[in-house]
């Protein structure tokens, strides 16, 4: 899963009574990852996306 700074990434809940996590990339420390993300409200944390992720690409970070 590739990303660059300023993606979303979406962490999808595996649970019906839990909302999806969305953050923005501040940092890729690889080609696929790991990403360092801020989520809302959150300190930002070292994510391995796995198969329950997806990166969306945002052309315009300040948006």
């Amino acid at each position: 899963m590739r990303g660059n700074v300023g993606d979303r990434i979406i962490q999808h809940s595996r649970r019906v009574d839990q909302a999806d996590r969305v953050g923005t990339i501040v940092e890729v420390h690889g080609q696929d990852g790991p990403f360092l993300v801020r989520f809302e409200r959150r300190d930002p944390c070292l994510v391995f996306p796995g198969p329950d992720a997806e990166v969306v690409v945002v052309d315009d970070p300040s948006s």
